[in-house]
């Protein structure tokens, strides 16, 4: 025969509540580090899904730039706690000037003959 367990029970959490919070815990551990290299400068860039990159740019190799990755990263999660996206720009106000419309051609004379 074989044994039938009960489910056990979670501390207070229902099992959607959980998806959504392993969910968030996710998206919020996932970091991007992008290294570009040219010459004896480096572009070091970081970022996290729903928020914007951030970027610098130092003189060295390889090794400066792994070194500054750590205080970029610090840097970029203190911007993003604190805003994790730009605003966006605002709409222009409605234009208090009726739109022109595309003028007729006009048929000027020229001043000189047209020999054609």
């Amino acid at each position: 025969m074989s044994e039938v367990k009960e489910p056990e029970q979670e501390d207070e959490q229902s099992p959607g509540e959980e998806a959504e919070t392993s969910e968030t815990k996710q998206t919020i551990d996932e970091l991007k580090v992008v290294i570009l290299l040219k010459g004896n400068r480096a572009m070091v860039g970081v970022q996290s899904p729903d928020c914007d990159p951030v970027f610098t740019t130092l003189e060295g190799d390889m090794a400066a730039a792994l070194s500054q990755v750590p205080a970029l990263i610090e840097s970029a999660n203190a911007k993003w706690d604190a805003n994790p996206r730009n605003p966006k720009a605002p709409e222009p106000p409605p234009s208090s000037t009726p739109a022109r419309s595309q003028p007729a051609p006009e048929t000027r004379k020229s001043k000189q003959p047209s020999f054609f």
